[in-house]
């Protein structure tokens, strides 16, 4: 495999107003992140949600981030940060699975991977060569056709990327959303390890439906349809606190009623027989709508990542652009005390995609898909450190 280059030609119009404290994020100061998040030792109770991980989900075990390595606080300014915290405007060091304040984050720096228009990166830490852990980077991508395939790349520095080869999980069918469990992480799926992958697949036939699977690995030998989340008209874009007992899921779901079809975020513990719906109000007063709003959570379900559209005149109707955001949740995992949700990445031009969000396990790192550059406006992955 090449090795990912990392593009340095943004335009004004893209980057304005995103100084902060810290240094540009680097290669070798990727953090590491999984669609749902960090942290936490499986526990030991049973598969399909019965069984949750262990640990407090706050942001699992450390690796280095351009935050860390920029951080600061303390007698020794930015310098003195340690793996796992970030540097704050008054060059105060904190542990970026401190989520009490706003979270913000600065310059997006891209990231180059194989395949056209790729999305929903997600990564996990993994252990590495003479026992430094490493990074599994999962993301999807068109691979010289229409269908969308899971493709993996390691780091660091970031491996160019390469389709996954299975052919349990790269069907003939197009498949997303995936999503690599921590690998102490239990399975939803009775006697599959620990660290399963969890993904969806357009099934082939009459109207298309969408359902959501769980394989026993990346490079799977098996993998068995998650029928608890599936839904009436198809689910899909599943994540999951992986931190708390039993295991809670957010996911898509094609509602049917009175002959139409509506997309919505939904909820639910897998043993519950119902869900809940999110109603998601963003900044501006539009609620939080879309086929699909590609949610991500951290490990202790407390806080949502998700996309939406969004229209910067407040034009609900209108909205058309995919931008980011995040909202805390609670207990029951919808949003806590009717709280809007908050943009990421605010300082990006309106017309500037941001999607498909998704946080590293030490929370100090944000990945996306955008197409920011405006050289080109080629859509990329793309990490930017904690601030």
């Amino acid at each position: 495999m090449r090795t990912l280059r990392f593009y340095g030609i943004f335009s004004l119009a893209a980057l304005w107003a995103l100084s902060g404290c810290g240094e540009p994020f680097t290669a070798a100061a990727a953090s590491s992140s999984s669609s749902s998040g960090s942290g936490g030792a499986g526990g030991d109770g049973g598969a399909g949600g019965d069984g949750g991980a262990g640990g407090d989900g706050g942001g699992g075990a450390a690796t280095t981030s351009s935050s860390s390595s920029a951080g600061g606080g303390g007698e020794g300014g930015c310098g003195a940060c340690k793996e796992g915290e970030f540097c704050t405007a008054s060059e105060t060091c904190v542990r970026c699975a401190d989520r009490s304040g706003a979270l913000s984050f600065g310059t997006p720096m891209a990231i180059e991977v194989e395949g056209t228009a790729p999305a929903f990166p997600r990564v996990r830490e993994e252990p590495g060569g003479e026992g430094e852990a490493t990074q599994r980077l999962v993301y999807v991508a068109t691979f010289g056709s229409a269908d969308t395939q899971i493709a993996t790349a390691t780091g660091r520095p970031w491996t160019a990327g390469e389709v996954v080869a299975s052919v349990t999980v790269n069907s003939p069918e197009s498949e997303s959303g995936p999503l690599l469990l921590p690998l102490d992480a239990l399975s939803p799926r009775d006697g599959f390890p620990r660290g399963s992958l969890l993904f969806d697949r357009v099934l082939a036939g009459p109207g298309s439906l969408p359902s959501p699977f769980v394989a026993d690995a990346l490079e799977a030998t098996h993998a068995d349809a998650f029928d608890a989340l599936l839904l009436d008209g198809g689910s899909y874009a599943v994540a999951v606190a992986h931190g708390v007992r039993p295991y809670r899921y957010w996911f898509m779901n094609k509602h049917q009623d009175d002959g139409g079809t509506t997309s919505r975020l939904v909820t639910k513990l897998a043993e519950d027989a119902g869900v809940q719906v999110l109603d998601i109000m963003l900044p501006g007063d539009c609620p939080a709508k879309g086929d699909n709003l590609a949610p991500w959570v951290t490990p202790d379900g407390s806080v949502l990542f998700f996309q939406a559209p969004y229209s910067a005149r407040g034009d609900c109707a209108q909205a058309s652009v995919l931008r980011s955001f995040y909202v805390k949740l609670g207990a029951d995992g919808l949003p806590a005390d009717g709280q809007k949700a908050k943009m990421l990445l605010p300082s990006l031009k309106p017309e500037i995609a941001v999607m498909t969000p998704s946080l590293s396990p030490d929370e100090c790192t944000l990945y996306l898909a955008s197409d920011l550059n405006m050289m080109d406006r080629r859509q990329r992955l793309y990490a930017a450190s904690r601030r």
